[in-house]
């Protein structure tokens, strides 16, 4: 039943993870649908003990963007991986890539410098939650000369 669910409930403001995290939702097994046409079902693929880096990195270039933004959350992504998801149409999968723990420090100081993906790059988990205050705060307005 919960995987029928699954299917089309993406949750809820108040639980936005269920059902996928009701203790009943089955975590085994879910290899099966690595292949499976609908492309939420896909995905669960990735949650399951044998799941491979390997499916991470297939996921990350599957036709959905769903599924893309789903390996672009996984650990397992390459970093290679990772760099390339910066490129996804979809700014939802970017910005995903762009907190992904593998991505290398020179990427990361680049798309600080950017203003267009600063905000996103501002959330990496590599940062110090200090530095991410600090870069967003409004700059100080600069004091007139004498």
């Amino acid at each position: 039943m919960l995987l029928r669910v699954w299917q089309w409930w993406t949750g809820s403001l108040s639980t936005p993870d269920r059902p996928l995290s009701h203790p009943s939702f089955p975590h085994r097994d879910l290899l099966r649908y690595a292949d499976d046409p609908n492309p939420r079902m896909r995905q669960l693929a990735l949650d399951d003990p044998e799941s491979t880096a390997e499916l991470v990195e297939r996921f990350s270039r599957d036709n959905d963007e769903e599924v893309r933004h789903r390996a672009a959350t996984d650990p397992r992504l390459t970093p290679a991986s990772a760099v390339r998801l910066l490129d996804d149409p979809h700014e939802r999968v970017r910005h995903a890539a762009a907190r992904h723990p593998a991505l290398p420090a020179r990427v990361l100081i680049r798309l600080l410098r950017d203003t267009d993906t600063a905000q996103a790059a501002a959330r990496h988990p590599a940062l110090p939650v200090s530095v991410m205050e600090q870069m967003l705060q409004p700059p100080a307005s600069a004091t007139p000369g004498p």
